[in-house]
């Protein structure tokens, strides 16, 4: 293969998207991923969902994008893959008195943002249609086609359809310049030329950019995720149902298990591989989303057959909670990173949009997500993300 045009460094579902949409405006990319799997680090730990329902026009429209991706996941990437595609929607629940007021308002401002298949219901009208919930519940909302799929599945086809050579086990050690332009990074496989470098490395992204002399205003938090394997008391159909109170969530896993997590409040960390969990958050997560579905009290104190399998990721946060995609730092240094809890349904708009920010067809003026936008300097910095 000819020296590649791109160097990502990062082989989660960022990276290797990357390297897909780059190779489809006519670019050769190769992929380093410091461990001996793709998708092995964030990708792996996340919930794997997806969805629509945000009230920022920017993250709509990037979150469609990605969901009609998914879709037709087969088409876009010219291979037959089984992506484990679930639309079983996203339920937004409360219990909140003014919430039929807030949440009433909210679906009236994403149905003014284009995003129209929002439902609102009030408690009466939710506890109907999902029958689990908690007689507390005042209203939710709900859009069925949100969901989850298989991440790991989606990184590997992104990677193999890339045509990326793939160095593994493969660790970034420093940048080396000619003046203020990248001609090659230092690895511990020996040195990679490349004046074009995409910095997709998820928890471990502000440190590498700190090689090259650049500081990005990302922190790291620990976030868990706990799959019970099976038990029969799990309600298969159900969507992803998320507490809006306190964000604890859960959605079905597999055919007869479940997977749950809550963004709880800790201090940020540096970055971890791996990421060591809490052997106390399964207590803490079952108790936090019995609030709005009590019959995981049963599961809880009677796990009966139930397998737990705990696992701990790091969501990778800007300030305000929107990715970096776009040129800055040293010349040759490109950002796809920092999608603060959101990069399984970002990934595919995000590197289509840095594919066309590298090639020329979008200008940087027209790009929301732009590394020197305004926002970043927000002084209520890095607010606990709680989904």
């Amino acid at each position: 293969m000819a020296s590649p045009d791109v160097l990502i460094i990062g082989g989660g579902i960022i990276g290797c998207a990357s390297a897909f949409y780059l190779s489809r405006v006519g670019f050769k990319c190769a992929i380093l991923e410091r461990r001996p799997d793709l998708g092995g680090l964030t990708t792996g730990a996340s919930v794997q969902a997806f969805r629509a329902q945000f009230t920022e026009p920017e993250n709509i429209a990037m979150m469609r994008d990605s969901i009609c991706v998914y879709e037709n996941f087969s088409e876009e990437v010219g291979q037959k893959v089984e992506i484990g595609l679930r639309q079983q929607g996203y339920l937004f629940a409360t219990t909140r008195e003014d919430g039929p007021l807030i949440y009433q308002a909210r679906t009236e401002l994403q149905h003014d943002l284009g995003l129209k298949d929002v439902d609102y219901l009030e408690g009466d009208s939710a506890r109907k249609a999902f029958p689990y919930l908690a007689p507390e519940v005042t209203a939710a909302t709900f859009r069925e086609k949100d969901g989850w799929l298989s991440a790991g599945e989606v990184t590997r086809a992104y990677a193999r359809q890339s045509r990326a050579a793939l160095h593994l086990e493969t660790s970034v050690t420093g940048f080396r310049l000619s003046g203020s332009q990248i001609i090659g990074l230092e690895t511990s496989a020996g040195f990679l030329p490349g004046e074009q470098v995409v910095l997709a490395a998820g928890p471990f992204s502000r440190p590498v950019a700190l090689m090259a002399g650049h500081y990005l205003p990302l922190v790291n938090l620990r976030r868990h995720r706990l799959i019970i394997t099976h038990d029969p008391r799990v309600p298969n159909g159900a969507p992803m149902t998320i507490d809006a109170d306190t964000g604890a969530h859960w959605r079905p896993e597999g055919k007869s298990g479940a997977c749950l997590a809550w963004g709880e409040a800790e201090a940020p960390g540096e970055p971890a591989d791996p990421v060591a969990p809490d052997p106390e958050f399964p207590e803490r997560v079952l108790k936090g989303v019995c609030r709005l579905s009590p019959f995981f009290g049963e599961v809880g104190a009677n796990p009966g057959s139930a397998d737990f399998q705990l696992h701990a990721g790091q969501y990778t946060i800007t300030p305000d909670h929107k990715p970096l995609i776009g040129r800055q730092g040293p010349k040759g240094l490109w950002l796809n990173t920092g999608y603060s809890g959101h990069g399984i349904m970002g990934a595919p708009a995000g590197a289509r949009l840095l594919s066309a920010l590298m090639s020329g067809s979008v200008d940087r003026a027209d790009n929301p997500f732009s590394p020197d936008r305004p926002s970043l300097s927000d002084p209520t910095a890095h607010e606990i993300l709680m989904l």
